[in-house]
């Protein structure tokens, strides 16, 4: 995995000037999810880590609504990872969470009555999210049990990838009913692709 070997310092002076944003739900979920699992010491840790790598952040004052940085928001993670001792799991836990919790999430939930509807409502909701890159359905097989998504111009830290699928794998989860979901990613942009892709299927 690309950035595996790199200190947090470098990861950090490389997603710091990142050009692309999120909405600032992005943070306010990674704050729940951090005092939901190491308290709220944990959340001045990550602040403080943050401020010593040289991209201060105020993760109590990002409001939903307003547009952050997205390779900040990214580098939450890696950091998050190091200072807590998190596994890939942790991270994929995150995911899941970030799903259920979301306010932008429950929002249109609403509407996503079929899980073949919410994958082709997948490139607005993303627009509705992200200022850059775009997310589209690339196929879909109720007969087969699988769908497929692809995700284009959005390359920050491979712990993303493993929180996307935590994410996706939620909403799977939950449009379907509880049914057993398992999400993959089988094309990665930090493995020398031109996109990422997750394949989702069920039983």
């Amino acid at each position: 995995m690309e950035n595996k070997e790199k200190s947090l310092q470098e990861i950090a002076d490389e997603l710091k000037d990142f050009p692309g944003h999120v909405k600032g739900e992005a943070f306010k979920t990674r704050v729940a999810f951090i005092r939901k699992k190491e308290g709220d010491e944990g959340v001045k840790r990550l602040e403080e880590k943050m401020k010593e790598l040289g991209v201060p952040v105020d993760l109590e004052g990002v409001k939903s609504t307003e547009w952050v940085n997205e390779g900040v928001n990214s580098l939450c993670v890696p950091v998050a990872k190091e200072i807590f001792n998190w596994t890939e799991e942790d991270v994929f836990d995150l995911g899941r969470f970030a799903f259920k919790t979301s306010f932008l999430t429950k929002t249109i939930l609403r509407y996503l009555v079929s899980l073949k509807t919410a994958i082709n409502a997948i490139p607005k909701y993303w627009r509705n999210y992200y200022d850059f890159g775009e997310m589209e359905a690339v196929d879909y097989s109720e007969e087969g049990k699988y769908g497929i998504v692809r995700k284009k111009g959005y390359k920050t830290h491979p712990l993303l990838c493993i929180q996307h699928k935590g994410y996706l794998t939620a909403g799977a989860r939950l449009i379907l009913g509880g049914k057993k979901v398992h999400v993959e990613e089988t094309k990665c942009m930090h493995k020398g692709d031109d996109y990422h892709e997750y394949r989702i299927t069920w039983e």
